[in-house]
């Protein structure tokens, strides 16, 4: 299974090593090693980023986020998908999310 399909179909956490505060209905993402925060890296999220990053749950898969993005924000699901595929990639890369483990919703 690609990298992208388990990010749609399977549950995304947000990774214990960051630190995520919602500041004026954004979220500002700091990556924390050994309880340090890493302040050479501060991450922002926008409006749909943090609606995305608020709903990583381990019970959501990006397919669950996409359609729930569709109806609040009134895009085709198959944008949403493009983009909650994006930014959960993102997210990934960075370090500040990952895959749920030993969880299979289906």
């Amino acid at each position: 299974m690609s990298r992208s399909t388990d990010l749609l179909t399977h549950p995304v956490l947000p990774s214990p090593d960051v630190v995520a505060r919602r500041v004026a209905g954004e979220y500002l993402l700091v990556p924390v090693r050994s309880g340090a925060a890493q302040m050479d890296y501060i991450f922002t999220a926008n409006e749909i980023g943090s609606e995305i990053f608020g709903l990583l749950d381990g019970a959501r898969d990006g397919c669950a986020i996409a359609r729930h993005l569709s109806e609040v924000f009134e895009v085709d699901e198959q944008t949403a998908r493009r983009d909650v595929l994006e930014f959960l990639q993102d997210l990934c890369d960075a370090g500040l999310a990952r895959p749920a483990e030993g969880v299979d919703h289906r």
